[in-house]
């Protein structure tokens, strides 16, 4: 679709939407890289792992993890119907074999319970109007030993000036999303700060 700059929609980090939502993640893709650097290398990585990747934006994450994870299995899941498509065309070589998106939402997520050994969430939690809901489901979908990656380039909102969305954002502290996690049923949490305020927080499922 082609909007005319009086109808193209602002760019919105929570709902990327047409030409304007493109560019966004674009530079998402890029701007994201010091947060991947950072918090991928502290996650275990082995091959032939079923991975879910939410809010999966432009793809850059799923590109990545394809390449530490040898004949993985990725699924990406993004409400918004341009980053499904930013998402698909970057990963375009592995799609329908070991790349699969769809837009779907966190707070019901369409896969079956106990199918994934990892699940990562990159600079997204912000955007959930019910992130409850959202670790149970994750929490769910998880295998028993899975574990879940939350990793934010914010995380300390008195000291913080990104501008204000149209929508529902929220910036956590560690301590905020570590208490989140427990309560969603989540063990062995841990966070690991990097630079600036990016931090990496884990979960694990317990086993049977």
């Amino acid at each position: 679709m082609t909007y005319s700059n009086k109808e193209e929609p602002k760019e919105n980090p929570a709902r990327p939407e047409g030409a304007a939502g493109e560019r966004m993640l674009d530079r998402m893709n890029a701007s994201h890289e010091p947060i991947r650097a950072f918090a991928f290398p502290l996650l275990s990585w082995r091959e032939n792992m079923r991975i879910l990747d939410v809010g999966c934006g432009g793809g850059a994450a799923i590109a990545e993890m394809l390449k530490l994870s040898p004949g993985s299995i990725i699924d990406g899941i993004d409400y918004s119907e341009v980053s499904v498509q930013k998402s698909s065309l970057l990963n375009r070589d592995y799609l329908g074999s070991r790349c699969f998106v769809q837009q779907a939402d966190v707070s019901a997520l369409p896969f079956e319970t106990d199918t994934f050994d990892l699940t990562t969430a990159v600079e997204t939690v912000y955007f959930w109007p019910d992130i409850r809901a959202g670790l149970r489901e994750i929490f769910r979908v998880l295998k028993p030993s899975g574990t879940f990656a939350i990793l934010n380039e914010g995380s300390d909102p008195d000291h913080n000036d990104w501008p204000k969305i149209d929508g529902f954002m929220r910036i956590y502290r560690p301590e905020e999303l570590e208490q989140l996690l427990r309560e969603c049923g989540f063990q062995n949490i841990r966070t690991q700060h990097g630079p600036e305020q990016i931090i990496c927080v884990t979960g694990c499922k317990p086993e049977l």
